[in-house]
């Protein structure tokens, strides 16, 4: 039997009824659980994901040594003042590009973590190629909100605890939603602020494993540095997974 025979033939003149596919019937938002085990998951099919995490750690290590040779030819040589104040502002510059090198590795990562959650290899060069353009925006605006959240905390500390919850998914904004400087704030802030449960959960979560790896003794700092991928893809993943999504165009299917 025709399972459309039940269906009042449409008068004359009359426009056929229409099914409209709304956003209702867009697939469910994943729960925590699923998005903590999708981020174990992209991180163990593509471990490339740890290369651009290592960049500014090799950085560190050599400029450690750098600045310790250093320091040991200037006890030999001497040179008072003049060589102390160098010394400081070489340390000082290495510190700025310590930091915009672990900006752009958080930016690298994410996108080879949007790649992966795609169901596409995470590939390298294709994520430097696609995220290079976002560099300069991502730098500022990680940098703005660093500024703002210190601020906070040198007032009554918890402001600044919120600051930094409110522009957790700062890089996020820049790096998937092409957002920069306040709006990309705006962006994190809305987002928590719509998924705050969610938002907090990660970010205490990714705070705990920030906070004890590094105690394990001999392989902590190892652990850490292993850890940081998959703490980029829970906010990445919950990010994406949460943000707003425009709605879906009404889709008309006359009935016969």
């Amino acid at each position: 039997m025709d399972s459309n025979s039940n269906l009042p033939e449409p008068a004359a003149g009359v426009p056929a009824p229409v099914l409209e596919e709304t956003q209702a019937n867009a697939p469910g938002k994943k729960t925590l659980g699923e998005i903590f085990s999708k981020a174990l998951e992209i991180y163990r099919e593509n471990p490339i994901m740890i290369v651009p995490s290592l960049v500014p750690i090799a950085a560190l290590i050599l400029g450690l040594v750098l600045f310790a040779g250093f320091v040991g030819v200037a006890a030999i040589l001497g040179g008072g003042g003049l060589l102390a104040l160098s010394a400081l502002g070489s340390l000082l510059l290495f510190v700025i590009i310590l930091i915009v090198l672990f900006f752009m590795a958080e930016g690298v990562t994410i996108e080879m973590i949007r790649e992966a959650s795609a169901g596409n290899k995470a590939d390298l060069n294709l994520a430097w190629e696609a995220s290079k353009g976002k560099m300069e925006p991502l730098i500022l605006s990680s940098i703005l909100a660093g500024i703002i959240t210190v601020l906070g905390y040198i007032l009554l500390i918890i402001p600044g605890i919120i600051l930094s919850v409110v522009f957790y998914f700062v890089a996020q904004a820049v790096m998937i939603d092409g957002k920069s400087g306040m709006e990309a704030l705006k962006t994190s802030y809305n987002f928590v602020k719509e998924n705050v449960s969610d938002a907090v959960i990660i970010i205490i979560v990714s705070v705990v494993i920030s906070i004890v790896l590094p105690t394990i003794p001999l392989i902590g700092a190892l652990l850490s540095l292993i850890a940081l991928p998959y703490i980029y893809a829970l906010a990445t993943l919950l990010y994406l997974d949460r943000k707003e999504m425009p709605a879906k165009q009404e889709t008309r299917v006359d009935i016969a």
